[in-house]
């Protein structure tokens, strides 16, 4: 996983799946909310695909748009900075089968990180706390 970006939105009122589709993106820095983007597309496309237990290769993407395959590469490199698509060969998968599986393999991976730099934390406070004792011993 590369950068999370989480940022809060209201939940949509509706239980339209295009509403959350735009939802998801803007909780994750994907998208705002000015029309639908590219990234609404793709997810949508990915979800299709987790569904029926595919993935798609970046030519497989059917975007409103024509664009260059740069283009949609750099896109699907912003979902796999997301952790929520990864890359498996030469096929792109939304991470897990269903979206609330992703979404819950997203968040072990954030509380593992989360502990791992608390660890860190401690042992820097710890770090500190000792060169601060040892400091005053000398003044």
């Amino acid at each position: 996983m590369g950068r999370i970006v989480i940022r809060f939105v209201e939940r949509p009122d509706t239980k339209d799946s295009e509403a959350m589709i735009k939802w998801f993106c803007n909780v994750l820095g994907l998208s705002d909310d000015e029309g639908e983007s590219i990234e609404e597309q793709m997810l949508r496309e990915f979800a299709d695909a987790a569904y029926n237990n595919e993935g798609l290769s970046s030519s497989e993407i059917k975007l409103e748009t024509p664009m260059a395959r740069s283009t949609v590469i750099y896109h699907l490199n912003r979902f796999m900075d997301t952790g929520l698509v990864v890359k498996r060969g030469r096929k792109y998968y939304l991470r897990a089968s269903e979206m609330s599986k992703a979404i819950e393999e997203i968040e072990y991976d954030i509380e593992k990180e989360m502990k791992r730099m608390l660890d860190t934390a401690r042992e820097f406070d710890r770090l500190m706390g000792a060169r601060t004792k040892k400091k005053k011993k000398v003044d």
